[in-house]
């Protein structure tokens, strides 16, 4: 009985000798050339054999190797052997997908022992959040079959829980002629041991702002022998989901979105009359929903002299979980104001007049959940007949990447990439108007906040 580990690379001898022999009566005799009992190996009254252990050991391995039409390259498992322990070194951080995205995945099982054999059958969970594609040329290619709960075929996508393929067996090798026949490992000629490929298509049906990581599972569930008899594996047991044997890995996916958000509001005013300059803060929040409207109750005399600046800040935050830039960012000059270049540093006048847009931010990588403020001032074009609202609209242009529910450059309102913040212009002629227009400004502010006012009465 073979008592040697089945790991053993030793060479076990057996060696056979005859240790006494007698003539035709039974007298002690001499052999012409050998003598009994005396372990020399030279002597033909002595002959050896030789045994070694063979094992059979299936080992599986599994990396993402493209989403969409991007190849991926660098999932790749790399074999080394380090104190006589076989490992494949390749990434597990979760590969960032979207929802719709096609993922293939790879499947590789390595021939890790002395005995050649199949992987009969392999097997691969479906997890929530990927979808199995049935008609998809992948998946077809390579015989996937969808299974239930109960563990019989199906062709119902939402029945199924596990797929399954013979893609690799001794029974497709025999078929198609298709060489699936696992060499044994032989580490003093081989720099790897010999391995077959099986692929798979996923389509992500996981929400975008879903925070959840998708782990996919693939095992060896059925193999055999050179003969496709059936066979043990030295360290695993096929289709028993015990992920600490060698025959089972997992890959994993986790959704992400891009998704930047524009607020604008006006920050202060600044009038200059008489080489006076006065500045007042608006205190306006980019969190106050809806903002309420600056209003600017202007004297009627001297209107043409005063010089009267509002400045907006534009606040851009990374709403989504995955990093980015905008790249540029659009404003739309309202009727009644004017952009001046000298007030508005990095920002570029179109050439038609009607918006201007900065690039300042092209480089600056916005991290999910960071944010960054700029500023623009648009200056009053003074007049009688220039007066009511005046809607100011910004909006990001160009950005880095697929934002989740906006469009760059569409000017569409409802999209959270695009935010307006309105001044109100009136003029009061006396001290009956001034008085009322502050009492009104009171009122307002008392029945709901909604319009904060700022006087100059020149």
């Amino acid at each position: 009985k073979v008592t040697m580990p089945n790991t053993s690379d030793r060479v076990i001898i057996n060696t056979a000798e005859i240790s006494d022999d007698a003539d035709e009566d039974g007298n002690p005799v001499e052999d012409v050339d050998s003598t009994p009992d005396n372990n020399e190996e030279e002597e033909d009254d002595q002959d050896i054999e030789k045994i070694k252990v063979k094992y059979f050991d299936l080992a599986l391995r599994k990396f993402i190797t493209g989403v969409n039409d991007e190849e991926i390259t660098n999932r790749v498992p790399i074999f080394s052997i380090e104190d006589g322990e076989y490992t494949y070194t390749h990434p597990k951080d979760p590969v960032e997908v979207a929802n719709g995205d096609i993922v293939i995945y790879t499947l590789r099982i390595y021939n890790e022992g002395t005995q050649a054999g199949y992987a009969e059958e392999v097997k691969d969970d479906l997890p929530e959040g990927l979808e199995f594609l049935p008609d998809n040329s992948v998946n077809t290619e390579y015989r996937w079959v969808m299974y239930d709960a109960n563990g019989n075929a199906t062709e119902n996508v939402e029945e199924a829980v596990s797929i399954r393929t013979d893609y690799l067996s001794k029974a497709q090798e025999d078929a198609t002629g298709r060489d699936n026949l696992l060499d044994a490992f032989d580490p003093e000629t081989m720099t790897q041991p010999d391995y077959r490929d099986l692929q798979i298509a996923f389509r992500v049906t996981e929400p975008n702002t879903s925070d959840r990581i998708l782990i996919n599972t693939a095992e060896v569930s059925e193999d055999s022998n050179e003969n496709g008899e059936p066979v043990d594996d030295i360290d695993s047991t096929p289709d028993n989901d015990q992920e600490e044997e060698d025959d089972i890995d997992i890959e994993k996916v986790k959704v992400t979105y891009f998704d930047l958000a524009l607020k604008k509001i006006i920050s202060k005013v600044t009038m200059t009359l008489d080489g006076e300059t006065t500045v007042e803060e608006t205190g306006h929040d980019f969190d106050v929903v809806p903002e309420p409207p600056v209003k600017i109750e202007l004297g009627n005399h001297k209107i043409n002299d005063a010089v009267i600046k509002f400045t907006y800040q534009i606040r851009i935050t990374n709403e989504g979980n995955k990093a980015g830039y905008a790249y540029e960012i659009k404003d739309y000059i309202p009727e009644g104001l004017e952009f001046v270049e000298e007030d508005n540093e990095g920002w570029v006048l179109s050439d038609d007049g009607e918006t201007v847009t900065t690039t300042q931010l092209s480089e600056t990588l916005l991290e999910p959940g960071d944010s960054v403020v700029i500023e623009i001032t648009f200056r009053w074009i003074n007049g009688h007949n220039n007066l009511g609202v005046k809607t100011n609209w910004a909006e990001i242009s160009e950005d880095s990447d697929d934002d989740i529910d906006s469009t760059p450059d569409n000017f569409e309102k409802g999209e959270d990439d695009i935010d307006d913040a309105e001044v109100i212009l009136s003029i009061v002629t006396g001290v009956g108007e001034h008085f009322i227009g502050v009492i009104a400004a009171v009122l307002v502010i008392l029945a709901g906040g909604v319009i904060l006012i700022k006087k100059f009465v020149l």
